[in-house]
């Protein structure tokens, strides 16, 4: 976590770094935004198959934010071991759909630090929006997921899509062109493919676009150079980043 605090940005920039899985820390604008911060092996403890492959990349005590945002209720995404461990919960704003939200209050986070912000929805504070995007829930037990678009005050933009299945009426309702897509790609349990999640992006047509969920669990992994393929190959050359663990992505 010291890295990430110590890395130099300019005024015009913003940094990326991945946690893996569909976690990731943002900066920009003298703001940190984490998302989907998934640093336990929490999805495993009951299910072996779902283990992880690697050890968080981050101690949760030492996690740091501005903003911590929640897509949906799936332990690899709102992880009740990694908000348990959270040190700054009176000084965060944790922004989620509605019953994520409500998971929050349960795992020990002070109900006055809850944003609730549900597709179409748009929050701001010093300087920073977000806005929610409608997202095609992956299983009953997730109907208020909802992707996240993030505008930093000095330009600066990233969509995180969450896990969605991918539809039409998804696509339709994305953000155009934001600077920054973040897509899942392991192509189970409702999330897109590759050939899938390049159509997607496609369709958004982000300046950048990065794969997720395909690298933390055996039984959920993909191979992200195919969806460098697609993308390569459908008209997005050169948009498609493969991103490192812990490497900082500056734009």
């Amino acid at each position: 976590m010291q890295t990430i605090l110590a890395h130099h940005l300019s005024p015009p920039e913003a940094a990326l770094w991945w946690l893996g899985q569909a976690g990731y820390v943002i900066r920009a604008s003298g703001l940190m935004v984490v998302i989907d911060p998934y640093l336990s092996d929490a999805a495993g403890a009951g299910s072996p198959e779902f283990s992880r492959q690697y050890p968080p990349p981050v101690n949760a005590a030492e996690l740091r934010a501005d903003i911590y945002i929640i897509t949906h209720d799936h332990l690899d995404h709102l992880d009740p071991d990694t908000l348990s461990a959270y040190r700054h919960k009176e000084d965060t704003w944790f922004v989620a759909p509605v019953l994520a939200a409500k998971k929050l209050v349960a795992t020990g986070i002070p109900a006055t630090r809850i944003v609730t912000l549900h597709a179409g929805e748009t929050w701001q504070y010093n300087g920073i929006e977000i806005t929610g995007v409608f997202a095609l829930p992956t299983g009953i037990d997730v109907l208020d997921t909802t992707g996240y678009l993030v505008k930093f005050a000095n330009g600066r933009s990233i969509y995180h899509t969450s896990d969605t299945q991918f539809h039409p009426i998804v696509l339709a309702a994305a953000p155009k062109e934001p600077e920054v897509m973040l897509v899942p790609i392991n192509g189970k349990w409702g999330n897109p493919g590759p050939e899938q999640a390049a159509a997607f992006a496609l369709a958004v047509q982000p300046t950048y676009v990065m794969p997720n969920h395909y690298d933390l669990m055996a039984l959920n992994a993909e191979n992200p150079a195919s969806f460098k393929w697609f993308c390569d190959n459908n008209g997005l050359v050169n948009r498609c980043i493969i991103p490192e663990r812990m490497q900082p992505f500056v734009w």
